[in-house]
C-alpha cells in the first residue's frame, strides 16, 4: 500500500471513530444525524482509498460459481443512538 493510501485511510478511520462516538453520545436528533452523516462520509473515504489504491477487483469476493455474495445476504449497519443511563 503506498503511504499516501495509508495516510488517507488511517486520517480516515481516526475521523470516523471519533464520529460514530461523538453520535452515540449525541442528546439532540440534529447533532446526531450530522455525525452519522461524517461516519457514513469517513467510510465512502476509505471504500474510495482502497478503492483507488487496489482497483475494483480487490473489493469483490472471488466466489464460487451459484453463491451468494456477503453483502447481498448481511444485514445493514444502521447507527443508533443509545438511552444515556
Amino acid at each position: 500500500m503506498r503511504a499516501e493510501t495509508y495516510a488517507v485511510v488511517n486520517l480516515a478511520a481516526l475521523n470516523l471513530i471519533e464520529a460514530m462516538s461523538a453520535a452515540c453520545y449525541a442528546t439532540e436528533p440534529e447533532a446526531a444525524a450530522r455525525h452519522a452523516f461524517r461516519v457514513r462520509e469517513m467510510l465512502k473515504k476509505i471504500a474510495a482509498a482502497l478503492e483507488q489504491e487496489f482497483g475494483h477487483d480487490a473489493a469483490e469476493a472471488k466466489l464460487a460459481p451459484g453463491t451468494t455474495p456477503p453483502s447481498a445476504t448481511a444485514p445493514v449497519l444502521k447507527l443508533v443512538s443509545l438511552p444515556r443511563p
